[in-house]
């Protein structure tokens, strides 16, 4: 069960805040709470966050791209966080951080047992569907797309997809509903790059590959294109890297996860590990 603080960037004061019975799952907490900006983080090694100034100049960011103003210190965050973390009986946790419009004085913290893909979805790869939903600030992670999205996340669920992919109006594959998405065509990498949030993982991939010296190209693959995919993977904070192996039941590839996915998610595991960050 997860548990919830409200934290108080005004007076520097956290306390508990009580989950209604009704709201026995973070995503039915988050629909009850005033709608506002937020990002999602994880712990490595308990104590430390991955890219945790990252996620925090991200708030930042996506209240401002919202048409409103931060006037607060976000990094007196660190303390309050930095206990409740060390009293959170878990060995690795997924943190939630929701900061409302209406009361940029507010902040609530989130904190559930991390959750992270089995070793199947790993060496075996997922499934991912389509869908036609529309984000109105693709560079801001609102509240309000939560709610957008539920039904198509309880979809998801239902039928063991991973994740669905945004289709822009030219169907193009933009992005998950809480993942980044990466196609791979003549051992070329397609991601888009103006219309989807930015991403602490993503960005990793992305150095990572270039490193290796494989080139990308920052133009989203069309859904007519899902056929002569070589490789695709998906990636957030949460999951890391995930590879796909159907996109709405059509095969890609051989039907399993490539070398370029795989070295790339070695990288990515090796880089989580570096990047983790001292909370205070």
């Amino acid at each position: 069960m997860y548990k919830c603080w409200l934290y108080y960037f005004d007076s520097e004061h956290i306390e508990e805040f009580p989950i209604v019975r009704k709201a026995n799952t973070v995503e039915k907490l988050v629909l009850t709470l005033p709608e506002g900006v937020y990002s999602t983080l994880r712990t490595v090694q308990k104590n430390k966050v991955f890219q945790f100034s990252f996620h925090l100049n991200r708030l930042v960011e996506s209240y401002s791209l919202s048409k409103n103003s931060f006037h607060f210190d976000i990094n007196t965050i660190r303390k309050p966080l930095h206990k409740i973390i060390n009293e959170y009986p878990a060995e690795e946790i997924r943190i939630r951080f929701h900061i409302p419009h209406s009361e940029p004085e507010k902040c609530y913290i989130i904190l559930e047992e991390l959750s992270t893909p089995g070793k199947l979805a790993i060496e075996n790869g997922v499934c991912v569907n389509t869908n036609n939903l529309i984000r109105s600030n693709p560079k801001a992670k609102l509240t309000s797309f939560i709610k957008k999205s539920e039904k198509i996340k309880k979809y998801c669920k239902e039928n063991n997809l991973e994740e669905s992919i945004i289709l822009s109006p030219e169907r193009n594959l933009l992005e998950g509903l809480s993942i980044n998405f990466f196609a791979i065509r003549n051992k070329i990498i397609y991601t888009a790059e103006n219309e989807v949030l930015s991403g602490a993982t993503r960005d990793i991939i992305l150095d990572e590959a270039q490193k290796a010296n494989i080139e990308i190209n920052f133009f989203p693959i069309n859904n007519d294109q899902i056929d002569k995919l070589e490789e695709a993977f998906i990636s957030s904070t949460s999951r890391g890297l995930l590879p796909v192996i159907k996109i709405d039941g059509r095969q890609i590839g051989d039907g399993k996860p490539g070398k370029i996915t795989n070295y790339l998610l070695s990288r990515l595991n090796e880089r989580m590990i570096i990047e983790a960050e001292d909370i205070i």
